[in-house]
């Protein structure tokens, strides 16, 4: 096996689409990977701003890679801060033990300072052994969790609100702003723009249906393989439990699986009575600089409201 004195890194090389496009994403992943969700993941732009690839080579080889997504966080103060969120990093399965991971996060570092970045974000499980490496480099660890319905299950308890389809509209992201904005504390994603918005929750890669729940309750469910996704749920706090179990059980009732993903603790807890199945996970901030360090560490005890279709 060569060296690892050959590795190194390219960012955003050109020619190379073949050596790191689809067919490498499957080998990696093991999963099927769509020229739309390519698209989607690593080359979309948002806000202006194209996502940057970072490759890793040992010689002439592609080893290992991933996308930054450039994005805005909003914090209880109103301060806004550029993050580069980690897409679809992955390393070859024969490459895997020799340290290509670190290369690579490190590059995705290196790569946020210089784009004005406050912070990189990863989205992780709570086992999983890149949370663990960026727990190590002093990354902030704000608790989340991933929910996911047993298999075609159902949904136990009654449904109290009602179901129906909706036509997306602008006003559903400036109705979402003023409450998050009026939330005692609490930090998310910030999106400039509905046009930034629907390309971040409607002009996904997969199916997209809009709800609308009960009176005050809008929602996003993109229809992934066998799987409703719920990207985006917003309404009134009173409404939004009903809402999970409303939508939950509809997935149900058309023999599909449900998922949905959230930093707050309270629907976590929600989820387990509804007997659906809850894996604790991290959205995981590491400083881009060390003059960061302290506001970054500082996430991690803030109340934050973010969603499945906010991650990537």
């Amino acid at each position: 096996m060569p060296g690892d004195t050959e590795l190194r890194i390219l960012v955003n090389p050109q020619g190379m689409n073949a050596d790191i496009g689809v067919g490498f994403l499957a080998r990696c992943f093991g999963t099927r990977w769509s020229k739309a969700m390519y698209h989607w993941y690593l080359q979309r732009s948002l806000g202006g701003e194209s996502p940057d690839r970072l490759i890793l080579m040992d010689g002439e080889r592609v080893v290992a890679s991933c996308g930054l997504a450039y994005r805005l966080l909003r914090t209880p103060d109103g301060t806004l801060h550029r993050v580069g969120v980690i897409v679809a990093a992955c390393t070859l399965p024969g490459e895997r033990g020799r340290g290509c991971y670190a290369r690579v996060l490190q590059a995705a570092v290196d790569r946020s300072a210089l784009r004005a970045c406050t912070a990189v974000l990863g989205f992780v499980t709570a086992d999983n052994a890149t949370g663990r490496g960026l727990r190590r480099l002093g990354a902030a660890a704000v608790p989340s969790a991933y929910i996911a319905s047993h298999g075609l299950a159902r949904v136990p308890g009654t449904v109290t609100l009602r179901l129906c389809s909706a036509n997306v509209a602008d006003g559903w992201l400036a109705h979402a702003s003023a409450r998050l904005l009026n939330a005692p504390a609490q930090a998310g994603f910030h999106y400039p723009d509905a046009a930034a918005w629907r390309s971040q929750m409607v002009d996904r890669p997969h199916p997209v249906q809009a709800l609308r729940v009960g009176t005050t309750c809008r929602a996003l469910i993109e229809c992934v393989g066998e799987t409703d996704r719920l990207q985006w749920l917003d309404g009134e706090p009173r409404e939004r439990v009903a809402a999970i179990r409303a939508i939950a059980a509809y997935a149900h009732r058309r023999k599909r699986r449900f998922f949905m993903y959230s930093t707050r603790p309270g629907e976590a807890a929600v989820a387990r009575r509804l007997g659906l199945v809850t894996r604790p996970g991290y959205m995981m901030a590491l400083a881009a600089e060390t003059r960061h360090e302290r506001a970054v560490r500082g996430w991690e005890t803030m109340s934050w409201h973010v969603q499945s279709g906010d991650r990537m």
